[in-house]
């Protein structure tokens, strides 16, 4: 652990200049240029074109237009305005140096849009990077998002010819992914995991808040809420529910899966925020590392919907993926 501090430290130094002029260390100051569109060669897009039609795939919640009374029916987290903008690029092949695709997994209410500036600064290093939407903004039941997820990875490994491919997910994107590996026998085609801010073994009702539910009828109004701002998805990333038991039965790990998971000690969403933590027991020492953002700069204060975007998350990922190789599984 010490000599991956070091490293990344030092890449630290590297891929995150501090610009003086900035009073604030947000994320979200200024604007990045959004991924540039690749016109796609005629028998790649007909490929695409056929695998999806084959796997009847949705690339995004817009593929399928929804009425006015079918939209009102959406959880209020799928109705908000994205963030961001990202685009796949289906022309993008791995390489000898980049053999492995990556592909970057939302969490709840978002869209692929929150990963404009990480995806864009891997494609610079080199990587073919993709990203899906799905279940309506993260708002379906984990079991039906982990079915498009799964056709999903089928077709960026079919286009790309890749076998394994390195997920990156964002909250619910990083416990998806575990889902998908468990309950769909994705495994196999999975190199690398890595976990930002993920509830992998559940949050609580109201994160921060949960101290102050009492009664029934308090939980009975938080899970309401719930349900009405995060659909289906929220109750399943819940301490407890089903979802969760079959994502951690017989223990976290898949076999010849490595893992990284990335916290923030200011998560307000996923309490305690160890819960992103996978258990290291019964592997090689590295083939699972759990690390805070705090570990590397300890006044950082980066909270839960954030993390996509920092900086030095950003410079975390970037050193774990030049290691990634050399990582045990």
């Amino acid at each position: 652990m010490a000599e991956l501090k070091s490293t990344i430290s030092e890449q630290l130094r590297k891929f995150w200049r501090a610009n003086e002029k900035e009073v604030t260390d947000s994320p979200r100051r200024g604007v990045a240029s959004p991924a540039e569109a690749t016109a796609l060669r005629e028998e790649v897009a007909a490929e695409i074109a056929d695998l999806i039609k084959a796997q009847k795939i949705k690339t995004s919640p817009g593929d399928t237009a929804l009425d006015a009374d079918a939209a009102a029916t959406l959880p209020l987290g799928a109705r908000i305005k994205p963030r961001g903008v990202f685009e796949d690029d289906w022309s993008a092949r791995p390489t000898a140096q980049r053999p492995w695709p990556v592909i970057l997994i939302h969490g709840t209410c978002d869209t692929k849009g929150v990963w404009q500036l990480l995806g864009n600064e891997l494609r610079q290093d080199g990587w073919a990077v993709f990203a899906p939407d799905y279940g309506h903004r993260a708002t379906q039941p984990l079991a039906e998002s982990a079915k498009e997820l799964g056709a999903y990875i089928d077709v960026v490994r079919a286009v790309t010819g890749a076998d394994k491919v390195i997920l990156i997910g964002h909250s619910q994107g990083g416990l998806l992914a575990r889902y998908w590996m468990r309950m769909i026998g994705g495994a196999e085609h999975v190199l690398h995991l890595m976990c930002i801010s993920a509830p992998n073994h559940g949050t609580t009702y109201g994160g921060i808040v949960s101290r102050l539910i009492r009664t029934p009828r308090q939980e009975a109004v938080m899970r309401s809420v719930i349900d009405g701002w995060f659909g289906p998805a929220g109750m399943d990333q819940i301490v407890g529910s089903e979802a969760l038991r079959e994502a951690n039965r017989d223990g976290d790990l898949e076999s010849g899966v490595s893992y990284t998971c990335i916290a923030t000690r200011s998560d307000a969403v996923v309490v305690p925020p160890e819960t992103c933590f996978l258990d290291p027991r019964g592997v090689a020492e590295g083939t699972v590392r759990n690390i805070y953002v705090q570990d590397f700069d300890r006044r950082a204060v980066v909270m839960h919907e954030d993390m996509p975007m920092d900086k030095r998350v950003h410079a975390i990922v970037r050193t774990i993926l030049e290691l990634v190789e050399t990582i045990p599984r």
